[in-house]
């Protein structure tokens, strides 16, 4: 601290004429009275010749206090013109860092705020793609749960048609049969009753043949159609003995109508019949 001070004081005794020039002055008084106290002492001894006449002269130059005062005050005035235009220099240096500063933390804030709108619009962007991702994603979904129902629906029928047709089909196969059946019982009983009437009608030809002992051991196969009633329509050889076929043919004319059934299916089977005649 107090070489702060010695310093200070120093610096400030360089800057000022005033004060040097009182140091001068100050130092040349003080090698004056030493000049003149050794002079006096050594004078006592040796030499009586008067002060006066030993002593050189000094010629001392007096400064006008006004005019010190004077380069004083401009010294001062210049001293606090160089401080104030320091502190000028220093107050637009500041002022011009806290432009900078402003500048910088504006361009910084403006960057940020920039980048956190970029930010905020490449979220945005984000959310709108992912919505509308999600929206497709729905969407398919929909169509794909819709296309399954469809062919759910359409497995659904199709299922239900076939069980339809199959069940229509064995019902029909079971008609069928049953009427397979009953057309074998039918046919059955029509073969039955034709070959019922096919004696019979064997038996009247039978009865009406004459009896020849020359025919005994022979046959004879005949083609008889019929019409309705049992009439006789038209008698044919197919084979067998001759004389044997024109007796049998004979007989077969002989009686008026030969017996057939009213069935008209029995009788359909007995319209064009062969019989074999044999004695």
């Amino acid at each position: 601290m107090m070489k702060q001070r010695v310093s200070k004081w120093a610096k400030y005794v360089y800057d000022s004429e005033l004060a040097l020039s009182v140091l001068m002055h100050a130092l040349l008084l003080c090698g004056l009275v030493l000049s003149v106290s050794f002079s006096s002492s050594s004078s006592l001894d040796l030499d009586m010749t008067p002060l006066t006449d030993q002593m050189s002269v000094i010629n001392a130059t007096f400064i006008d206090p006004a005019v010190t005062q004077a380069k004083f005050d401009q010294a001062n005035a210049q001293k606090q013109a160089k401080a104030q235009a320091k502190a000028q220099a220093q107050a637009e240096a500041r002022r011009k860092q806290r432009e900078q500063k402003a500048k910088r933390d504006k361009a910084a804030a403006q960057k940020k705020a920039a980048k956190a709108k970029q930010d905020a619009q490449q979220k945005q962007q984000r959310e709108l793609e992912r919505q509308a991702q999600a929206a497709i994603a729905k969407k398919k979904a929909a169509e794909q749960a819709r296309e399954a129902a469809k062919l759910a629906e359409a497995k659904k029928q199709a299922d239900a048609a076939a069980l339809k047709a199959q069940q229509e089909q064995a019902l029909a196969d079971q008609l069928a049969e049953e009427q397979a059946q009953i057309r074998a019982k039918q046919q059955q009983q029509v073969m039955s009753e034709t070959q019922r009437y096919s004696v019979l009608i064997k038996s009247t030809i039978q009865r009406n043949l004459i009896t020849n002992e020359a025919f005994k051991g022979k046959k004879c196969q005949l083609n008889i159609r019929l019409g309705i009633g049992g009439v006789v329509l038209r008698v044919d050889k197919v084979a067998g003995d001759e004389a044997l076929c024109r007796a049998a043919m004979s007989a077969v004319y002989k009686p008026s109508n030969l017996p057939v059934s009213r069935d008209p299916e029995v009788f359909a089977q007995l319209r064009d019949i062969n019989l074999t005649v044999e004695q």
